[in-house]
């Protein structure tokens, strides 16, 4: 019954429609700003609405190696294989972060917050006279340090 009313609520909407036989039929894509379909634009066009991952770009547009850049990859999608999502899957898993034992090993603990990864990036920025942004007690997203 439904179908009938939706066929009839359609029919209404375009009864007053008239077809223009010499007119050739045209369509206009949305989803460019030029109306032409192109596959960028459909992909684009997937993601209308989504949350965007906007790190992207300050991982793959770096000259960091690779294997550096897939690291970075796989810590903002908190997918690194630490602790913390051990388990989750229900596997065998360290209680505490085995560098200091103090806390959950979670990615942004092990990049971020942990005593000894803080002084590795104290250490590495000072070198370029960066120190001042090593991470600080209290920051407990890598991105959003990262950025």
């Amino acid at each position: 019954m439904n179908v009938l009313a939706e066929f009839l609520g359609v029919w209404n909407l375009i009864a007053h429609l008239v077809l223009q036989p010499e007119v050739e039929d045209i369509h206009i894509w949305r989803f460019s700003a030029t109306g032409k379909y192109s596959s960028k634009s459909a992909y684009e066009a997937l993601f209308t609405g989504a949350i965007h991952f906007r790190p992207w770009e300050r991982i793959w547009k770096t000259w960091a190696l690779g294997k550096c850049k897939f690291l970075m990859w796989l810590a903002a999608h908190d997918r690194c294989w630490t602790a913390d999502r051990l388990a989750r899957k229900g596997l065998p898993h360290p209680a505490k972060c085995p560098l200091c034992d103090q806390e959950e090993e979670t990615i942004n603990h092990l990049l971020l917050s942990c005593v000894f990864s803080r002084q590795a990036w104290f250490i590495i920025l000072q070198r370029f006279g960066l120190q001042a942004l090593a991470p600080q007690i209290g920051e407990v997203a890598f991105d959003d340090w990262w950025q």
